[in-house]
C-alpha cells in the first residue's frame, strides 16, 4: 500500500535531519493512536533519506516487564565500537552514546529510531531523556514513536514527555487519521478483487481513518466491511493451512520480534511453515527476526489462541529461550504465561537484581513483586525458605522507596521484619526498624518515625553488643531525624557517635555509605545554623563519596540538601548549579523520590527569582507524579499558594489549606515556618495586616528555638515592632534591615540577592509614596498583580493618586508570552546565545532553554530567525 497524506510530516522530518547535519540535533516524538501509521511514516522517511544518514534502529518489546536497556543493545552495532564496554555503568553507556551522536565517525548525521517507547523500560526512557536534553549540539536526529492512548498508563513516559517539552532540540510530531480522500486513495490503490465494491465513505466512518484498519479490511478479501478490524485480520488467518496457522500463532506468542532461529526450533516443519504468512504479508522478516506487519494484528492472533494451547506453547518458547541463554526478564515473561511458577520466581528474582544494577528501579520493583506473587503459589515442599522470602521483601522495599512508592515500601519492609522476627534474626530486625523510620518520615508520620528509630536502637544497641554497620546506621538515622527537626546539638551528638563507631569497623563499601550518610547530616545542620563553608565542605565530601561508590540514594540526598539550603539562604547561583547537576543525576538513575524533591526546590527557586510561570509549572509537574510521598507535596502546595495568591488568581486557598494540614501533621519547624510565612504574606496582600502578624506569631517560639536565620526572619518580618521578642535570635541581613525599619536598605539587599518580590515587598511596607510606586512597577513586572493592587490601595489611603492597573490585554503579550519570556524573546532577536541571555538575566542556561522552547512553541516557529520576523509583525499589529 502507498503512503498517503503524510507529506507534511515527511517534510518536517527532512528539515530536522538537515538541522542535524548542520550540528543542530533534533529529538522528535512521533505520536498517534495504534494503527494510525507512525511506523509506516518512519519507515518511508528512513527509505527517503537512507543515503543521507547513518541509520540505527531499535524496538521496545511489549513484555509485561521489559528487559532494561534492551533497545539500546540493538542500537550498539550501528554505533562506534566501545559504546557499551563490558562492566560499564549505565552512566558511562549514556555518556558514550552522546559522544557518538555528537561526533559521528562518518560524513552523515545519525538517524536513530526507537519504536514503541510506550513499552520502554525506565532505563531506556532515562536514556531518551538524557539524549533529548543534549541533542541540540549533536549531529543526530533521534525519533521516538509512541501510542498516544498509552501515555496515561506509563508514568515514566508521561513524565518524560512533559520534561522534554521545554528542551531546545525537542519537537513533537502527531500523525493524524486519514481523511475521506485518503481512504478513497487507498481503496483505489488496492489490488484485491473485492476492493472495487468497497464504499470509501462507509470504510472511513467505520475505521475513523485509522490506516491499519483500512488496509486490513482491504486486504481481507471480504465482500463487505466487517464490524470489527479483528474480523478482517482473522479472515486473512483463516486462509492459511493448519501448519501455517500454527506457525503464525507461535510467532505471535513469541513476542513482538521473534528471532528466526527461535521460530525455526519451534516449528515442526521448520521455517517452511511460515511461507504462507510471509507471502500474504501477515508477517515480515527483517534483521534476523520475524515480525507482524503491525502489533495490533499480532495481538489479534495471540488473543484467539485457546488457553490450554497458549500455556503449552509458552512453555515450549520458555524452554527454547532457556537453551539460547535469553535474558531473565524475557524468561520471566514466558514462564509466567506458561504457568511455570518455580521458574517464574527464579527468573524474576534474577531479572530484578539485574534491573536494579542498571538503575532501572521501576522494572526491578515489578520483577520482585512478580517473584513474590508466584512464590505464594509454590507447593509446600518447594516453598522459599524464610531468609530468601525476607530478602525478597527487603529488596522490593528498597526499590519501591527509591521510585517514590513509600507507602508500599512500608508494607514490604514490615513483611521482611516479621519474617526475621520469627527466626530471631535480631540484626536484620533492628535494621528493618531503622528503614521503617525513614519511610514513615517520608510519608509525613514524624512521631512514628521517631518511635521506629528508637526501636531500632533498642534492638541493635543492647548492653554488650558488638559494633555493627547496622548499629552505625541506626545512630546516623537518629542524627538525620534531629537534623530534619533543626536540632543542632542533637544532630552533632548522634553524628559524633556514628563517626566514632565507624572507626571501629573495617573498610568496606558499607562503611563508605555510612560515612557519606553521617557527613550529610552533619554538613546540613552546619549550613542551616550559619556555618555555610564548613557545612558545604562536608556535604560535598558526602556527595563525592557517594558518586564514586555508585551510592545513588546518598548522592541524591546530598544534592537535595545542598540545593535546598542554598535556596533557603538565597544563594541562587549555588542552587542553580547543584539543581542542574542533581536533576540530571537523579533522573538518569530512576530516583523518583529525589527527583521530585529537587523539582520542588527548583520551583521555590523560580518563585524567589520572580519567575512565577516556571514556579507554577514546576510545582504542578511535581504534584502530577502518580505516587508522590506525602512530605514531598508540602513545598509544591506552598509554592502554588504563593504564585496564585500573588497574582490574585483563584485556587490559592485550596493549596494553602492542604499545606497547613500537612505541615501540622509533620510538626517539624522546616515544614511549619515556611507555611506560616506564606499565610502571613497572603494576609498582607489582602490588606489584613493584623492577621498577618497573628499568623506569624503562632510559630515564633518554634523558630526562636530551632531553625536557620532565614526561616526565622521570614516569620519575624510579619510581627509588628511592638510584638517582636525583646531579644530575638539572629536573622539574615535583609530581614534584619526590615526589623529595624530600614526599608530601602532591605530592598537593596533583596535586589542584590535576585529576589524581586521581596525587594518590592520591603519598599511597599515602608509606606513611602515613591517607594510604593516603585513596588507597584516591580510587582506588575513579575506578575504579582494582587500585591500591586494592595500598594495602589495604600497609595490612595495616603491621599496620593495611584497608577491605573494594566488591563488584561496590556498584561498579556500579543503572542501569549509571559513577562520573562518576552525578555528572553527580545534578547533572542538581538542574536544573543543562551549563555549570554543567562548571564544578562541572572538565570541558569537550563532555565533559558526552558524559556526559549516555550517562546518558539507559543510563537509557532522553529528558529530564532523566524522568531525575529514574527515578533516584528506582532509589534506592528499591536500598534
Amino acid at each position: 500500500m502507498p503512503i498517503i497524506e503524510r507529506e507534511p510530516q515527511l517534510a518536517a522530518l527532512t528539515s530536522y535531519l538537515e538541522d542535524a547535519a548542520a550540528g543542530h540535533g533534533r529529538f522528535v516524538w512521533v505520536g498517534g493512536e495504534a494503527g494510525i501509521g507512525k511506523s509506516s511514516l518512519v519507515t518511508a522517511f528512513t527509505e527517503l533519506v537512507r543515503d543521507r544518514a547513518r541509520l540505527a534502529l531499535a524496538y521496545c518489546d511489549g513484555y509485561s516487564t521489559p528487559s532494561p536497556l534492551a533497545p539500546v543493545r540493538e542500537l550498539v552495532p550501528a554505533l562506534p565500537p566501545g559504546v557499551w564496554p563490558e562492566e560499564a555503568s549505565r552512566a558511562e553507556v549514556f555518556a558514550n552514546v552522546m559522544t557518538a551522536l555528537r561526533n559521528p565517525d562518518h560524513e552523515h548525521p545519525y538517524l536513530v529510531v526507537v519504536e514503541d517507547v510506550h513499552w520502554a523500560d525506565q532505563a531506556t526512557l532515562d536514556l531518551l531523556l538524557h539524549c533529548a536534553r543534549r541533542v541540540n549540539n549533536c549531529r543526530a536526529l533521534v525519533i521516538a514513536t509512541y501510542r498516544s492512548e498509552d501515555v496515561d498508563g506509563s508514568a515514566g513516559l508521561r513524565q518524560i514527555l512533559g520534561t522534554t517539552a521545554s528542551a531546545s532540540g525537542t519537537r513533537r510530531l502527531d500523525v493524524p487519521a486519514l481523511t475521506l480522500a485518503g481512504v478513497s486513495a487507498l481503496v483505489a490503490a488496492s489490488t484485491t478483487a473485492t476492493a472495487s465494491g468497497v464504499d470509501p465513505r462507509s470504510l472511513h466512518e467505520l475505521t475513523l481513518g485509522n490506516a491499519f484498519y483500512v488496509t486490513e479490511v482491504l486486504a481481507s478479501g471480504l465482500d463487505s466491511i466487517p464490524d470489527q478490524c479483528r474480523d478482517a485480520v482473522l479472515a486473512r488467518v483463516d486462509t492459511l493451512s493448519s501448519p501455517g496457522q500454527t506457525a503464525l500463532e507461535i510467532v505471535a506468542l513469541a513476542g513482538p520480534r521473534a528471532e528466526i532461529d527461535l521460530v525455526d526450533s519451534l516449528l515442526d516443519g521448520g521455517l517452511a511453515d511460515l511461507d504462507e504468512a510471509l507471502h500474504q504479508g501477515l508477517v515480515a522478516e527483517a534483521d534476523g527476526a520475524v515480525t507482524f506487519r503491525h502489533e495490533l494484528a499480532r495481538q489479534v492472533v495471540e488473543g484467539q489462541v485457546p488457553m490450554g494451547r497458549r500455556v503449552l506453547r509458552h512453555r515450549r518458547i520458555h524452554a527454547a529461550l532457556v537453551a539460547r541463554g535469553a535474558d531473565a526478564a524475557r524468561l520471566a515473561h514466558h514462564a509466567t504465561l506458561g504457568n511455570l511458577t518455580a521458574e517464574t520466581v527464579e527468573h524474576a528474582r534474577r531479572a530484578g537484581r539485574e534491573a536494579a544494577e542498571l538503575g532501572a528501579h521501576r522494572e526491578a520493583a515489578r520483577q520482585y513483586e512478580q517473584a513474590l506473587l508466584h512464590a505464594r503459589r509454590l507447593p509446600r515442599d518447594a516453598a522459599l525458605d524464610d531468609d530468601t522470602l525476607a530478602d525478597l521483601h527487603w529488596k522490593l522495599g528498597y526499590e519501591l522507596y527509591v521510585t517514590g512508592r513509600t507507602g508500599d515500601a512500608v508494607t514490604a519492609v514490615v513483611a521482611a521484619r516479621e519474617l526475621w522476627e520469627r527466626n530471631g534474626a535480631q540484626t536484620q530486625v533492628g535494621d528493618a526498624w531503622r528503614c521503617l523510620s525513614r519511610l514513615l518520615w517520608f510519608e509525613g508520620h514524624v512521631t512514628e518515625a521517631e518511635e521506629a528509630a528508637d526501636r531500632a536502637l533498642e534492638v541493635l544497641d543492647a548492653p554488650g553488643s558488638a559494633p555493627t554497620p547496622e548499629l552505625a546506621y541506626a545512630l546516623s538515622n537518629k542524627a538525620q531525624l534531629r537534623m530534619l527537626s533543626s536540632d543542632g546539638p542533637g544532630t552533632r551528638a548522634w553524628g559524633t557517635r556514628t563517626l566514632e563507631l565507624l572507626d571501629a569497623l573495617p573498610e568496606s563499601r558499607l562503611r563508605t555509605e555510612l560515612r557519606a550518610h553521617a557527613l550529610n547530616n552533619l554538613g546540613t545542620i552546619e549550613v542551616v545554623e550559619g556555618d555555610a563553608r564548613s557545612g558545604v565542605a562536608m556535604l560535598t565530601e558526602s556527595l563525592d563519596l557517594a558518586r564514586t561508590a555508585q551510592l545513588h540514594e546518598h548522592a541524591a540526598r546530598a544534592y537535595v540538601n545542598l540545593s535546598s539550603t542554598a535556596v533557603a539562604q538565597r544563594r541562587h547561583s549555588d542552587a542553580r548549579h547543584t539543581l542542574d547537576e542533581g536533576l540530571e543525576y537523579c533522573t538518569d538513575r530512576d530516583l523518583d523520590s529525589w527527583t521530585s524533591y529537587l523539582m520542588a526546590i527548583e520551583a521555590e527557586l523560580h518563585l524567589q527569582a520572580g519567575d512565577h510561570e516556571l514556579a507554577q509549572e514546576r510545582a504542578q509537574e511535581v504534584l502530577a507524579h502518580p505516587s508522590l510521598p506525602g512530605y514531598a507535596r508540602l513545598g509544591p502546595w506552598t509554592t502554588l499558594a504563593h504564585v496564585l495568591g500573588r497574582r490574585g488568581a483563584p485556587g490559592w486557598e485550596e493549596h494553602m489549606d492542604r499545606a497547613i494540614v500537612l505541615s501540622d501533621e509533620i510538626g517539624e519547624v522546616q515544614a511549619i515556618a515556611p507555611v506560616a510565612a506564606a499565610r502571613a504574606e497572603l494576609a498582607w496582600i489582602a490588606g489584613r495586616d493584623a492577621e498577618a502578624a497573628e499568623l506569624a506569631s503562632t510559630s515564633v517560639e518554634l523558630v526562636e528555638t530551632f531553625d536557620c536565620r532565614w526561616n526565622r526572619g521570614a516569620v519575624l518580618r510579619w510581627l509588628g515592632r511592638d510584638a517582636l521578642p525583646a531579644v530575638h535570635r539572629e536573622v539574615a541581613p535583609p530581614f534584619a534591615a526590615e526589623l529595624r525599619g530600614e526599608w530601602q536598605d532591605a530592598a537593596a539587599l533583596w535586589a542584590e540577592l535576585g529576589c524581586p518580590f521581596d525587594e518590592a515587598l520591603a519598599l511597599a511596607r515602608s509606606g513611602e509614596p515613591e517607594a510604593l510606586l516603585t513596588a507597584i512597577r516591580t510587582f506588575e513586572r513579575i506578575g504579582a498583580h494582587a500585591a500591586a493592587a494592595r500598594c495602589r490601595r495604600d497609595l490612595r489611603s495616603l491621599g496620593r493618586p495611584a497608577p491605573a492597573a494594566p488591563g488584561a490585554a496590556r498584561r498579556t503579550h500579543p503572542l501569549g508570552l509571559t513577562p520573562r519570556e518576552a525578555e528572553v524573546a527580545e534578547l533572542l532577536t538581538q542574536g544573543l546565545p543562551d549563555s549570554a541571555i543567562a548571564e544578562r538575566l541572572v538565570i541558569s542556561r537550563r532555565t533559558v532553554e526552558h524559556h526559549v522552547s516555550a517562546v518558539l512553541a507559543k510563537v509557532g516557529v522553529d528558529s530564532r530567525r523566524e522568531l525575529a520576523a514574527a515578533l516584528s509583525g506582532s509589534v506592528t499589529a499591536s500598534g
